[in-house]
């Protein structure tokens, strides 16, 4: 019975060691995502890490008239995706997936600043926004948007439905690396979401219609959320 009792208590003191080990000294172990597009080189340059392909900037704007860019985003990361307000079967099916996912993360985000408070810490969040391009920027205006973000039932600020001209949004479906057509400067109807991190790099690619695909991506936001965390 006392050898019970030392193991026990035992245990109960090399635990939290353990964790403090595991958590410290084996930050390296952790899941990281792949990052997308080609990597760049600068030539004649002996560089020590490699530079990876960033979404460029763009300027577009969202349902509630405001204008967004990168900086209004990439304090925290991004899940994006093209569709437009009229498209019958994919785009409603693609943006209700979506949209459980962002619920999701605005539920983790209210009960980690819940937490934090009761704890009395500090909590350093990492937002996640939405962003949905429309590839008919002719037709989905402004109201427009607004409508189908308001029968959505989208709450919070985080969802940003997104509109510019025909020649900007073709430039932004490119930096995204979407198929596009060059002769008419359309984007190619996508089902896919991306997800981008703080850096602008795309690092995860899903496809909206599959369940497993969808399991993924919110397995894979927690993680890049956990690769930005200071708890690691």
């Amino acid at each position: 019975m006392k050898r019970k009792h030392f193991l026990l208590s035992l245990g109960i003191i090399l635990a939290p060691i353990l964790i403090f080990y595991i958590l410290n000294t084996g930050k390296q172990n952790y899941m990281q995502l792949p990052i997308f597009g080609e990597r760049i080189e600068p030539d004649g340059v002996t560089v020590k890490d490699t530079i990876y392909y960033q979404v460029p900037d763009f300027k577009v704007t969202n349902q509630r008239g405001e204008t967004i860019t990168q900086a209004n985003v990439n304090q925290g990361i991004y899940l994006v995706n093209f569709f437009f307000a009229s498209c019958k079967d994919v785009c409603p099916s693609m943006n209700r997936r979506l949209q459980q996912v962002y619920n999701e993360m605005e539920d983790l985000a209210e009960k980690n600043r819940n937490v934090a408070k009761d704890k009395g810490v500090k909590y350093s969040e990492t937002p996640v926004s939405v962003i949905s391009f429309t590839v008919d920027p002719e037709n989905d205006t402004v109201p427009v948007l607004a409508a189908y973000a308001n029968r959505m039932g989208i709450k919070g600020n985080n969802w940003h439905f997104a509109t510019t001209d025909k020649e900007n949004m073709f430039k932004i479906g490119r930096g995204f690396l979407l198929p596009v057509s060059i002769e008419d400067k359309t984007i190619d109807h996508s089902q896919q979401i991306l997800l981008i991190d703080k850096q602008n790099r795309i690092r995860g690619m899903y496809d909206a219609l599959d369940d497993a695909e969808m399991k993924r991506l919110k397995g894979e936001v927690k993680v890049l959320l956990y690769e930005y965390s200071e708890f690691k």
